[in-house]
């Protein structure tokens, strides 16, 4: 123990003095360790950050300490009494509606309505424009009840504070706009601005009454002293047959922190990925630093230094070179939350406290330590291999560059031990494993690649005379740059190559192709008594071609087979389908845009026992097939149904289709309400549609429409968010690509320093050596471009065709984009050392000491 403790002393002086040469040879390994840290330290804080701006705000956010939320109907006397026994009750009622003014050319527009009682909000304030209090802009004055909307509202409507406005034909004077809403439900798609009224003004209207497709609302502030999570779980096992939906503080905003786990998941792998690609620059880094100490090594050996005081102070010295990277990209990764926080303050509907993030950080310095060891143990251990018969011979045995796997063995163990780290932090395991999975493919992929990319150049005629030639015979000779450069760029690059595929065919589907085949508006809340008319309306304006219907109740999953479902052991890519409230339907026919994959349709005149037909990926998802039963809730009744088939729907036609669909007989004596598409002449322009639209409204006032534009544009909108942060996490991962290019390519020159000279000798100008050099990196360049670009396009067929079901073309402006990228790149930096090399003298060279 004493000598292993005086060995370790003895190495920590010998480090510090290695490293009064300060950063010289480490510049691009601290900047890559820097880069990529930041990066993984900045996604998690993000998401650290967002979770504490919840979890701060959650009460304001929630509306309450507890929520008790129901479909289509309110609570019943007996639950709306027991509710109130908990504490303060606020009731609030939310659906979607048509706004409109109220002259005959006045603006018409979907809304997103609120109805409030008095005790509204329990939490937080309700800031206005101009300043007054919530009962102070909804009261009735004049006969006249209040409302306040958001400004967006406004602009649809072409309406100004003062006026009035119509919601099924009950008339709303505006007040005031909406500054803040203390509980808005902040999702990734909001159909409609905001219109918040008194539940006092639609009382008698229908809008709100049972059947409608609404969501009501309970939120409870509970006395001092008492648990919300404990309340929760009381009002579920009291009322277990209500089929209301219980939330406590832990649960405020689910729907938009579930996309943020993922997205901040996604990201901070992106941002591995740029650490794992600066490791290259690590590993180059070390190697070359341990190449230019040999001498001093085998001097040490010389002296009686054991080859493990050798490892360890060369460990050390990486080490602290190490940790200085680490502290750099702590300190840029922990102030992401501070600069952030302005540009998000109007996208998420809590503040980003500045933090520090201890566990976001401790993660991100775990990953960047890993990361040192597994790319610098090998070289490290290699060097205490180094013979002291070089410091005598003048030169070390000449190598096949490859290490010994007993060398590499300790390389591998931290790398497993950085893949390990990456699985266990990602909440979702399958897309960590994912992950490594597709970072041990790239570099394969990258590897053979590079090989195959040589031989084939090697094919072509090296032995003609020219610049081109000998550009061709640098780029394919032994010890070329082909596999260096294609490593820096390849996974940067393909990243931006797969990304920018997948934005252009999803842009392509969703501006271009499904417009054409979707139906123009969705009808909504058609009352039973009203189809009918409302039929032939639709179908009687001028443009029409189809109108489609399809009744709808709202309903949730309650048990399978039998059992409550345990969300934990369900998919989490359909968890939706059994946390909320779903849509359900019944037919006796099976709708269009789906077919049979198991199972068998019932007859049309079925009268047996309640039968559903459940959609293929949810079924695969919960666990359930044909043969099993499910049990959905709805208002307050449950029904038992047996899973008669299963069906593959395809929903990018945007038609009418549902998750769960009952024989006709299951859903007997419920009040559905109807859900209707009309599809118009898309040659004729937007006159069929914009008429439909006007003649729905003025005869339905109760009737919600939906426009499909607005759908998809909000739609892209979302998608526009995540190619943003993809888009940012990527730019790390190219940031150290170039990192790593720049020092290959640097060392790349220091080899063909003898070789200039050599063309120099033969009669060479120096325009003549600057082409060939500009044409090998223009060439390296242009070579990594193609291979990330298949690489890409092939990752992004995969994606866009089995995950997104769309459509796949190859976009040529993207694919263009990144191989000129990568060309331009590599000749740029490559080249820049180049006029520094050839006004170096030819003599020193050419002299044998």
């Amino acid at each position: 123990m004493k000598s292993f403790i005086y060995e370790l002393l003895l190495a920590a002086r010998l480090a510090r003095r290695e490293l009064r040469a300060g950063l010289r040879g480490f510049g691009v390994f601290v900047a890559c360790l820097a880069l990529g840290v930041a990066a993984v330290a900045g996604s998690k804080s993000l998401s650290a950050a967002y979770l504490a701006g919840v979890a701060e705000d959650a009460a304001a956010l929630l509306g309450g300490d507890v929520e008790v939320a129901l479909s289509l109907r309110p609570a019943s006397p007996e639950e709306s009494h027991a509710l109130a026994a908990l504490g303060t009750v606020s009731h609030v009622v939310t659906m979607q509606t048509m706004a409109r003014g109220r002259d005959d050319n006045a603006g018409r527009a979907l809304a997103s309505l609120k109805a409030v009682d008095g005790n509204y909000p329990l939490y937080g304030s309700l800031d206005l424009s101009p300043p007054m209090t919530a009962s102070e802009a909804l009261e009735a004055r004049n006969g006249l009840p209040g409302a306040v909307v958001a400004p967006e509202l406004l602009a649809r409507l072409g309406a100004r504070l003062g006026d009035v406005i119509l919601v099924a034909d009950v008339p709303l004077e505006i007040r005031a706009t909406i500054v803040r809403e203390p509980d808005a439900s902040t999702g990734l798609v909001s159909l409609g601005p905001r219109l918040l009224v008194a539940q006092s003004a639609l009382e008698g209207t229908g809008l709100i009454g049972p059947g409608m497709f609404t969501r009501h609302a309970y939120r409870i502030k509970l006395p001092p002293g008492a648990e919300a999570k404990a309340v929760a779980a009381h009002v579920k096992d009291a009322y277990p047959k209500a089929g209301w939906r219980v939330r406590d503080l832990a649960s405020a905003q689910p729907g938009l922190t579930r996309f943020m786990d993922r997205l901040g998941a996604v990201t901070g792998l992106v941002g591995l990925a740029s650490l794992l690609l600066g490791g290259i620059g690590v590993s180059q880094a070390v190697a070359g630093y341990l190449g230019g100490r040999e001498g001093s090594i085998a001097a040490l050996k010389c002296l009686g230094a054991p080859r493990r005081v050798v490892v360890w102070t060369y460990l050390l010295a990486v080490a602290a070179q190490g940790c200085l990277g680490i502290a750099i990209g702590l300190a840029v990764g922990a102030s992401l939350p501070a600069l952030v926080a302005p540009l998000a303050a109007g996208a998420l509907p809590v503040r980003l406290p500045p933090g520090p993030y201890p566990e976001a950080l401790a993660l991100a310095a775990a990953f960047g330590a890993l990361a040192v060891l597994a790319f610098s143990l090998p070289h490290l251990v290699q060097a205490g291999r180094v013979s002291p018969l070089l410091l005598f011979r003048g030169y070390a045995p000449a190598g096949n560059g490859r290490l010994p796997w007993r060398d590499a063995l300790p390389g591998v163990i931290a790398l497993a031990g950085l893949f390990a780290l990456a699985v266990l932090a990602t909440p979702n395991r399958r897309l960590g494993l994912g992950f490594v999975v597709a970072a041990l493919g790239a570099a394969a992929i990258f590897r053979l690649l590079a090989s195959a990319t040589v031989r084939l150049v090697r094919l072509a005629p090296l032995h003609r005379p020219g610049l081109f030639s000998l550009a061709l015979r640098a780029v394919a000779r032994p010890g070329n740059q082909v596999a260096r450069v294609l490593a820096a760029l390849g996974l940067g690059l393909s990243t931006l190559a797969a990304m920018t595929q997948v934005e252009a065919n999803f842009r392509q589907a969703f501006v271009e192709d499904i417009p054409k085949t979707a139906p123009d508006y969705f009808f909504v809340d058609v009352q039973p008594n009203q189809l009918p008319a409302f039929l032939e309306t639709a179908r009687g304006v001028a443009g029409v071609i189809r109108v489609d219907a399809s009744p709808m109740i709202r309903g949730r999953v309650t048990a399978i087979n039998g059992e409550a479902p345990d969300e934990s052991r369900v998919s989490e890519d359909v968890r939706w389908a059994v946390s909320g409230d779903r849509g359900l339907s019944f037919a006796a026919a099976m709708p269009e845009g789906t077919r049979l994959i198991e199972g068998a349709w019932w007859p049309p005149d079925y009268a047996g026992e309640p039968l559903v037909s459940v959609e293929e990926a949810v079924a695969k998802g919960i666990g359930v097939g044909v043969g099993d039963t499910v049990t959905v809730n709805v208002l307050g009744r449950e029904i038992t149904a047996k899973i008669s088939s299963l069906r593959r729907v395809n929903w990018l036609t945007l038609g009418i289709n549902y998750v769960f669909v009952f024989s006709p007989n299951a859903l007997d004596g419920l009040p559905a309400t109807w859900l209707a598409t009309a599809y118009t002449d898309k040659a004729a322009g937007k006159a069929p549609g914009e008429a439909v639209f006007a003649a729905v409204t003025e005869r339905f006032p109760n009737v919600t429409v939906v426009g499909i534009g607005d759908a998809l544009t909000e739609v892209l909108a979302v998608a526009d968010k995540v190619s943003s942060a993809v888009r940012a996490a990527a730019a790390a991962t190219l940031g150290a690509g170039l990192l790593v290019l720049i020092q290959s390519l640097a060392a790349g020159l220091r080899r063909r320093a003898y070789e200039t000279v050599i063309y120099k000798v033969c009669g060479a100008t120096r325009p003549d050596i600057m082409t060939v050099l500009c044409l090998e990196n223009a060439l390296l360049g242009l070579l990594a471009g193609l291979v990330a670009l298949a690489v890409g396009t092939a990752v992004s067929f995969g994606f866009t065709t089995y995950f997104m079901e769309l459509p796949f073309s190859v976009f040529a402006g993207p694919a263009a984009l990144v191989v000129a990228a990568a060309a331009a790149l590599t000749l740029v930096f490559g080249s820049a050392g180049a006029f520094a090399m050839l006004s170096r003298r030819v003599l020193p060279y050419l002299r044998n000491e």
